[in-house]
């Protein structure tokens, strides 16, 4: 990326400027115009060309404040290269606060999409052209589905080796390979030669602090890692986990749920993880870990039924350093996750 004007969406964008945009992906049933906001900055030398998306799913917020966080942080006039970013990408799902669009369609399934097509297609189209391709990297934040949690973690596709270094740059507490999903964000960026960090922290319809804090601190670190700023906050995990394998738990039988054990913990074989109970209080299941492992995720229900996902758990694997020029890692193939 040179040093001169970009152009993004008709909308051209000096050096040292930002510029708000919004361009127009639809309209409403009484023909008001539904625009996609997003802010491109182009810095005054030159750098890689990177994008931040969030709230793909409309009810998972925490990029969105992510995302406000990092233009308060971000000053073209200090900046080598261009970033955009496009604090909501399904509009009309937040306006609803719902995941999928009015039509119940999954934006998140819906790309590369079409400039003629529904409005999920038509968002995806215009994100496509005007903000993965030309991209040299890309940061999609997510939270966990309706009804679960997740522990931070960065999500990359187990052959990326540009996203695997970056993911150890970001600084998550844990690094989980997954496979692409078809017609997402992530799989068509991949094949247009664009690693995207998939970045899944906290709970949906909610803003949790915590979450919030390590995407912004994670975003910083990548722009820092690129040599496009020149200063960003230490990472929230200065060696993030490599986890090696990932499957949900599953109640036994319905009740009351009592997690015996939290988002983010290491339990051992023989730890208790949950009970339920009957309104009455007799207990009807006391469920214990297998195997060592990290619970990356949890449901947020406090009444199940039998065969519903309780526990996200996933093997830890090594330690990944930060380094200077980071090394490809070796990855195991892990069971499909379901949120992004």
């Amino acid at each position: 990326m040179t040093g001169g004007p970009v152009t993004v969406a008709g909308v051209t964008v000096e050096p040292g400027e930002r510029r708000d945009i919004a361009p127009t992906i639809s309209e409403s049933y009484l023909g008001d115009r539904t625009t996609l906001p997003m802010a491109v900055l182009n810095g005054v030398e030159d750098g890689p060309r990177a994008f931040v998306t969030a709230a793909v799913h409309g009810d998972e917020l925490n990029g969105i404040a992510t995302c406000r966080q990092l233009l308060d942080a971000l000053d073209p006039s200090q900046l080598a290269g261009v970033v955009v970013i496009v604090p909501i990408v399904n509009v009309p799902g937040v306006q609803i606060g719902s995941r999928y669009l009015p039509d119940r369609r999954d934006l998140n399934r819906s790309f590369p999409g079409s400039h003629t097509g529904s409005m999920a297609a038509r968002i995806a189209r215009i994100v496509c052209d005007e903000v993965i391709d030309d991209s040299d990297v890309g940061i999609d934040l997510h939270t966990a589905a309706n009804t679960r949690t997740n522990t931070p973690q960065v999500r990359i596709v187990e052959d990326d080796a540009d996203a695997g270094a970056l993911a150890v740059v970001f600084g998550a507490p844990f690094v989980l390979p997954s496979r692409l999903r078809e017609g997402s964000l992530r799989a068509i960026a991949h094949d247009r030669g664009v690693p995207v960090l998939t970045f899944e922290g906290g709970a949906p319809r909610r803003f949790d602090d915590d979450a919030i804090d390590v995407a912004r601190r994670g975003a910083l670190q990548v722009f820092a890692h690129l040599g496009m700023i020149d200063d960003a906050p230490p990472p929230a995990s200065s060696e993030p986990m490599l986890l090696n394998e990932s499957r949900w738990l599953r109640a036994e039988r319905g009740g009351i749920l009592e997690l015996l054990c939290s988002a983010g913990e290491l339990v051992r074989a023989g730890d208790p993880l949950w009970s339920t109970v009957s309104p009455l209080g007799e207990e009807r299941a006391s469920v214990t870990a297998d195997e060592d492992a990290y619970v990356v995720g949890a449901t947020t229900l406090p009444l199940v039924q039998p065969g519903q996902a309780i526990l996200h758990v996933a093997l830890p694997g090594d330690r990944l350093v930060v380094e200077d020029d980071p090394s490809d890692e070796e990855d195991d193939d892990l069971e499909d996750v379901v949120d992004d």
